[in-house]
């Protein structure tokens, strides 16, 4: 069955107090129609249909959709009804059409392939839930026997009905056909004078036909955000679906309340998260890994039984297997580490490769350095990779011992089992076995 799929995205969010429209609002550093999207590229042979307002080429400019999708733009905002109304020209004959809501992130793909299976025996499907306070939802009003006869919406509704719990999401399916024989027909006589989607369930049921509503209870998955508030529990809600999904796959926490995921983040087994770590943007954790407290990952991968010491930053780096980071480690952009490196207390490395088992504990800058396996890098080291106009790069072979305090201005190539003595500025490349000294003779003067 082909799917069509519409996510209402027109609304400016003004209680927000932002500048963004209210679906640009992040959500673990993604915007809160990024999340929608995803979820609805998991359903086959669907297609989406995005409504959206003043704001939008921005927001067709700040999130990834499908090429197919149809951007749609509601020119007057008058209501969700009328929302919907824009997209009947592009719907397929026949489909199943579901409508989302773009600040709706946390909806879950198997329900809405539950609500597209009942769609296809029901001619009108619902999402509901229970809320312990109600307050500006609408009411899923039932007959005695339990079937759903319509929506009020608060400002419509009287007394005994805002008594009533279960509430309207706003998320429901329908046949195309259904929807192009309701909308046109919808009124605006109501206090807000909009065009209500949800008036389509009277019409339904004044048509005698099937109306079903799924109630999930007091779930959360429901929820969306009209305001900095709920955004922020939105927010807590999602990072502790996060740490459930990875605490099942054998992930280990020290408080899943203090860790953040902002991105597309892959946890292997038999890893370790202490408190107050934030992986962003694409991370792949590899088995065995320990994340100490603080530590920031971003956009890297960390292999196997790697060692992330507290308040370490990992930018757009790879890790090999059984090395460690820090603490107070920097590894920046572009760098390479293989197996068994070990990077200590401040040392700070951009756009490097470091080979097997090389060693850089203290208090060290290497920048565009290309340095091979075994070698040891003393504290206070800096490589002088700026010029004031280029960046150059440094070569250091196997074996070498780069003494304390050395700078080593680029370009330079350090041979095999050389040996830079300490506090020595080097300038010159050193042959392979070659003790290399820079530095002023030691003059010892009497005391006046």
């Amino acid at each position: 069955m082909n799917v069509d799929i519409i996510i209402l995205a027109a609304g400016q969010g003004k209680r927000m107090q932002s500048n963004l429209p209210k679906v640009l609002q992040p959500l673990g550093n993604k915007p809160l129609l990024q999340h929608v999207i995803d979820t609805c590229s998991q359903i086959n042979k669907s297609k989406l249909h995005i409504v959206v307002g003043g704001h939008n080429k921005l927001i067709q400019s700040s999130v990834k959709a499908p090429r197919s999708t149809n951007w749609v733009l509601q020119r007057k905002q008058l209501g969700t009804g009328h929302a919907v109304k824009q997209t009947l020209p592009n719907l397929r004959p026949n489909s199943c059409v579901i409508v989302l809501y773009g600040d709706g992130p946390l909806v879950r793909v198997k329900t809405l392939k539950k609500l597209i299976s009942r769609t296809s025996r029901d001619n009108l499907s619902l999402l509901t839930f229970e809320a312990s306070n109600p307050k500006g939802l609408g009411r899923i009003i039932r007959k005695t026997n339990s079937k759903v006869v319509g929506i009020v919406e608060e400002k419509d509704a009287s007394a005994s009905e805002r008594k009533i719990t279960e509430v309207n999401s706003g998320i429901m399916a329908t046949s195309s056909k259904n929807l192009k024989g309701w909308l046109p027909k919808l009124k605006n006589n109501n206090a807000a004078k909009e065009y209500y989607l949800t008036d389509v369930v009277s019409r339904c049921h004044n048509e005698n036909k099937r109306i079903t509503a799924i109630n999930l209870g007091n779930s959360e998955e429901l929820l969306g955000a009209n305001d900095a508030q709920e955004l922020q529990n939105l927010e807590r809600i999602y990072q502790k679906e996060m740490a459930k999904s990875f605490i099942e796959k054998g992930v280990k926490f020290a408080d899943v309340n203090r860790v953040d995921f902002r991105g597309e983040i892959v946890i292997g087994k038999n890893v370790f998260i202490d408190i107050n770590v934030v992986l962003q943007g694409n991370v792949l954790l590899g088995n065995d890994c320990i994340i100490s407290a603080g530590a920031v990952i971003k956009d890297s991968i960390l292999n196997k039984k790697v060692k992330v010491e507290p308040y370490s930053v990992i930018e757009n780096s790879q890790i090999g297997d059984n090395s460690s980071i820090g603490p107070f480690a920097h590894v920046g952009p572009g760098t390479e580490l293989e197996q068994g490196v070990e990077v200590g207390n401040f040392v700070e490395i951009k756009r490097s490769k470091i080979g097997k088992k090389t060693k850089a504990k203290h208090l060290a800058y290497i920048g565009d350095g290309a340095l091979e396996a075994e070698i040891n890098i003393g504290a206070g080291t800096i490589f002088v990779n700026y010029d004031g106009k280029n960046k150059n790069k440094t070569k250091v072979g196997s074996n070498a011992f780069i003494g304390s305090n050395s700078s080593l201005v680029a370009p330079l190539i350090i041979g095999k089992n050389s040996m830079i003595g300490a506090g020595s500025v080097i300038t010159k490349n050193v042959s392979a076995n070659k003790l290399a000294l820079g530095r002023s003779k030691q003059r010892n003067i009497k005391k006046r």
